[in-house]
């Protein structure tokens, strides 16, 4: 037994031996986890126990002082302790989770202390560096770096880079694998990561493309890299901003130019309006641009058409090759760029409707469907999903141009066809195929009908201040009645134009009752609020010598011509608006009162004016006499 206990003391020996061989040769180099060579756990059933004689911690880094103390809080196993291959795991995974170590390996190694065998447990780490100052300068043209930047820094601070994973539990509040939802630029005080410094350079490019600045680029660098901390500078080569002056089709032959020109929103100067943006280039606008000419085309048929886009120098910054001043806050005489926009276009074949079918249809016959197609055909109500507004625009029709949008307008025909005899549930599926000639298109509609309902009851919700009755006074459908939807529709509106609710939601709910639903109408109220206004306006025209005062206080508005008289102008104002206003909160009040049913209504006339208080008392009994249960 003893023999065997030796020859098993040996065996791992042996094995100690050939890991540390194995450990010492290879060179660290950072990785997600290290390769262990070690001993096994499993020791002779004697009790022999391997201990950890000594822990010895280094890093490549010469300039890094490493804090062992630290080290050896982050450990469970410790000099003089028991030597578990699966704490030893534990320990490089909790080294990692503090956040402060990019590389960590724990080598294993036989050693003898005191005539006792042992392990000897050799820590590697990389400690991370971490941010001490962060600048952003930019690139002159001379190669020199300055702080005169075309974006304000504080603003290229604030960005958002796009999310990314990141097993750093140090960095993620939401540990290890978690992924960080909204990330800001990498700040002072923070772990320097190289893969997030590419991120923040991307989103800070976009800041500059936002602004016209199509060529930026930037380049994170690391200086001053002493002991853990190292100063980060994003270096901004801005280029010069761009400035569409032209905007140029090419080989559009269905479609003008100046229809085309109607859809971009990248343009020149001088064809913006006054609601428009500047002419300034910026690289999600062309993108938008490129979609919406595409969907432009779509709609009249070219189902294959292809657009790109490139631009070009327009000229020379000025006629005198000076430098023009840029338009953008904060340059720092970076000369302007024009642009001429070029968009070539391939518009391919024109696709027609050649033919209109319809199956699943038994309430009503295919040509009931098929004439109301034609016959509502005209300036159907749809979502754009380009322009992400409703327009309107007309249905399919035999023997004209096939459009996206003309697609949508004949769906909504068949859908309110159904939803006017009470069929809400009512599904519509189209297929499009080629025709026979080439260019031709045949549609077809299947309906998936669903029953036919009618209304058992309406109930109102979310009214808290607002009786039934007036919100049941708008409602266009009764128990009893077909579940007409375009009635329940025209039936919000209505509610929506009292002005008295912020929100109103239509829907419907089962009953017990065969093919029969409730209509549910779900309001959200407005507070009730009495505003009073008053303002004046006050120009005047050197040339003319006279004054132009606007004086208002809701609901009146006061417009004067005067010389400029200051006296007389104001004073002739102020006892107008004097007299407008007693008139004005008289009434007022008394509607209040009204509306209140207040009991005590005399105290209501205690802003009112001593000449005016009697009979807008009056008015109040009056008005308190007209109000009560039933009325």
């Amino acid at each position: 037994m003893g023999y065997q206990t030796e020859g098993v003391r040996w065996s791992i020996i042996m094995l100690l031996l050939l890991g540390g061989a194995m450990g010492w040769s290879q060179e660290v180099v950072p990785a997600a986890r290290a390769f262990h060579v070690g001993p096994l756990e499993s020791v002779s059933k004697a009790g022999n126990q391997i201990r950890i004689l000594e822990i010895e911690y280094s890093c490549k880094r010469n300039d890094v002082a490493l804090n062992e103390e630290k080290l050896r809080q982050g450990m469970r196993s410790k000099k003089g302790g028991v030597y578990s291959q699966q704490v030893v795991d534990g320990d490089i995974e909790s080294l990692y989770q503090t956040g402060d170590y990019t590389n960590v390996q724990i080598v294993t190694s036989p050693v003898m202390v005191d005539g006792e065998w042992g392990v000897r447990l050799s820590v590697f780490v990389d400690p991370r560096v971490r941010v001490s100052e962060v600048e952003v300068k930019r690139i002159r043209p001379d190669g020199g770096l300055d702080d005169n930047l075309s974006v304000k820094r504080e603003e290229l601070m604030r960005v958002h880079p796009k999310p990314w994973d990141t097993r750093d539990a140090h960095e993620s509040a939401g540990g290890a694998g978690a992924v960080v939802r909204n990330p800001t630029v990498t700040k002072a005080g923070e772990i320097l990561r190289e893969e997030r410094l590419f991120r923040d350079a991307v989103a800070m490019e976009e800041c500059y493309r936002e602004k016209g600045y199509k060529d930026v680029r930037i380049t994170p660098k690391t200086i001053d890299v002493k002991g853990e901390e190292a100063k980060l500078v994003f270096e901004v080569e801005e280029g010069r901003p761009g400035f569409i002056e032209e905007v140029c089709f090419l080989g559009n032959k269905e479609v003008g130019a100046e229809e085309l020109m109607k859809v971009v929103t990248l343009k020149p100067a001088s064809s913006l309006s006054s609601k428009e943006e500047s002419n300034c280039f910026k690289i999600e606008k062309l993108e938008i641009d490129l979609d919406r000419l595409k969907d432009l085309y779509e709609n009249k048929g070219f189902l294959d058409v292809q657009v790109t886009a490139s631009f070009d120098r327009f000229g020379e910054p000025n006629n005198k090759g000076e430098e023009k001043e840029s338009r953008i806050d904060g340059g720092a005489g970076n000369s302007r760029e024009d642009l001429s926009l070029v968009y070539r276009i391939v518009e391919g074949q024109r696709y027609g409707v050649e033919k209109i079918s319809v199956t699943g249809n038994a309430y009503f016959s295919e040509n009931d469907i098929l004439k109301e197609l034609r016959s509502n055909s005209k300036r159907q109500n749809v979502f754009d999903q380009v322009g992400l507004k409703m327009i309107q625009v007309d249905g399919l029709t035999r023997g004209r141009a096939y459009s996206v949008n003309g697609l949508q307008a004949s769906l909504e025909i068949l859908q309110n066809m159904y939803g006017r005899e009470g069929f809400r549930e009512a599904r519509m599926e189209r297929k499009i195929e080629p025709g026979v000639k080439k260019g031709d298109l045949d549609i077809h509609f299947k309906i998936a009908e669903g029953e036919k309902f009618k209304v058992e009851r309406i109930e109102i919700l979310g009214n808290t201040a607002t009786e039934d009755s007036v919100i049941r006074r708008e409602i266009e459908l009764a128990p009893g009645e077909v579940f007409n939807t375009l009635k329940e529709k025209s039936s919000k509106e209505n509610i929506l134009k009292t002005g008295l609710f912020s929100n109103v939601e239509t829907y419907a709910e089962e009953t017990d009752r065969p093919h029969y639903q409730n209509l549910i109408i779900k309001v959200v109220e407005k507070p009730k609020e009495l505003t009073f206004g008053f303002g004046v306006s006050y120009f005047w025209n050197g040339n003319t010598e006279r004054s132009l005062v606007i004086a208002s206080h809701f609901p009146f508005i006061i417009m004067l011509n005067f010389s400029q008289n200051w006296e007389a102008v104001f004073g002739e104002i102020l006892e107008s608006l004097k007299q407008k206003c007693r008139t004005f909160l008289g009434t007022a009040m008394g509607w209040v009162t009204r509306e209140a049913c207040v009991p005590n209504y005399s105290k209501t006339w205690g802003v009112a004016e001593e000449s005016e208080g009697v009979s807008c008392q009056k008015q109040a009994r009056q008005a308190h006499r007209g109000c009560g249960p039933g009325r």
